[in-house]
Formats: C-alpha cells, sequence, structure tokens
C-alpha cells in the first residue's frame, strides 16, 4: 500500500512543531532514510493566539488555519494533523474547507485512555485558560465516565500561563527549569485532588513533563498524536 503523506500545521508554537516532528521521525524503525514518512509542514508562527481570539480579545485564527490546511492539500498532503490544542476549537469549521481528513488531538487522547487507562476516573487537565474554555477535553471525557479536574483560576493564571505565556515561558524561550518548576507543582496540586493521571493538555506542557516525573501517567497528546499520523501514513487500521 502507498504511504500517505502528512501534513503539518505548525508555528502554534514552534517548539510543539519541532516535538511532534520529532517524535513522528522517532516513532519509526527505520534502517535507512528513505524508510522514513514524507511530512509536510506549514510552521506559521503568523496565525493569531488561539486563547485570546477564544476570549474575545484577539482576531480569529481561522481564516490562516483554513489556508495553511489548503497550502498543505495543494502541495499533496494526505491528511492534516496540529499540534496544538486549542486549534482544535476551530476543527469542525477547518474541516470543512479542505477534501482531506484531519486527525482530532482529542479524539486521539480519549481514545487512547479509554483503552489504556481502564479504572482511571479522575484526570488533572494542564493546558492553556482557552483551551480550558472550550470544554473540548471535558466533555470528551466526561462522554467516557472520567472527571477532569480543573485549578483554581489564580493558579492557572499565575501557574500555568506564566509557564506558557510569561517572559521566561515556553513559548519566549523554550523549555526552562523555571517553567518546569511551575508546571511539576500545578502537577502536585492535582495529585493532592486524587488524580489518577495528567493530561498535558497544551502542547508547550510534554516539554517540561514527562512520563516518570509524577507517580501517576503522564498522558502526551503530541505523542499520541504522532502515533495517529504513522498509522494512517501506513495505512494501518488503529
Amino acid at each position: 500500500m502507498k504511504e500517505k503523506i502528512i501534513g503539518i500545521i505548525g508555528g502554534m508554537g514552534p517548539e510543539a512543531t519541532i516535538d511532534l516532528f520529532t517524535k513522528i521521525v522517532k516513532g519509526i524503525k527505520v534502517k535507512k532514510d528513505q524508510d522514513h514518512l514524507r511530512i509536510l509542514i506549514d510552521n506559521n508562527p503568523k496565525i493569531p493566539d488561539r486563547t485570546l481570539a477564544i476570549q474575545g480579545k484577539g482576531p480569529s485564527p481561522l481564516p490562516q488555519l483554513i489556508q495553511s490546511a489548503k497550502l498543505l492539500e495543494k502541495a499533496g498532503a494526505d491528511f492534516i494533523v496540529i499540534p496544538c490544542v486549542t486549534a482544535h476549537y476551530y476543527y469542525d469549521p477547518l474541516q470543512g474547507k479542505v477534501n482531506i481528513p484531519i486527525l482530532h488531538i482529542v479524539t486521539e487522547t480519549v481514545n487512547h485512555i479509554k483503552k489504556r487507562l481502564k479504572g482511571v476516573r479522575k484526570i488533572g487537565l494542564i493546558a492553556t485558560t482557552g483551551t480550558i474554555q472550550t470544554g473540548l477535553f471535558q466533555e470528551a471525557l466526561s462522554a467516557i465516565g472520567i472527571n477532569s479536574l480543573l485549578l483554581d483560576p489564580a493558579v492557572q493564571k499565575e501557574w500555568v500561563m506564566e509557564a506558557i505565556y510569561g517572559e521566561k515561558g515556553i513559548k519566549a524561550i523554550g523549555p526552562s527549569e523555571g517553567s518546569r518548576y511551575l508546571i511539576l507543582e500545578v502537577s502536585q496540586k492535582f495529585l493532592k485532588q486524587g488524580a489518577q493521571a495528567i493530561i498535558a493538555g497544551c502542547t508547550e506542557i510534554p516539554l517540561v513533563l514527562k512520563e516518570g516525573d509524577i507517580p501517576v501517567p503522564v498522558i502526551d497528546p503530541i505523542s499520541l498524536l504522532a502515533q495517529a499520523a504513522i498509522e494512517r501514513a501506513r495505512g494501518r487500521k488503529r
């Protein structure tokens, strides 16, 4: 079966795009360059901020998301993946503008939880304020009987958003000990609430929080999206 070409709408942010690309590359056993999958990336950091748009404080990213998706489709991509959770708020209108499928990062994450983490009923959600306001994860988890644990708004702003968007946050300087400290502290707060697992629900979070850092599973949507992309590209049923 002919391998499919992966298209990535990137730039939201660039570090998360690199992370997805790396995980796709490293997720395949190869003997030579030619064994790797073909990947097209439109790394467009000019796409307006998703959280600000959802909060009514900035322009919609949808027009530029559509532009990137159409560009990838025209370039020959067979399907699209997006390494930005918050951007999936615009999934339905975006999918409606292209003729190739777009994998859904939340769907892939929830399917993994349903199959691999049976018995888990409380999951802490570390995500941008925009993602939390959309309810993307909460609704999908609730549908399979899982309660999403959320942070106090002050902690969300001063710890999570600072770790992602602050002057020394991941989007500004990349992963650092400072941002890692904030996210680890947030994880401890969830553990005290009884979290049985934690979702790294912003694609910058897996850069500073990894499996083994805390005594419960860390669910990395980027890794799951990478695996889904590999399987789709190789024509394997999930």
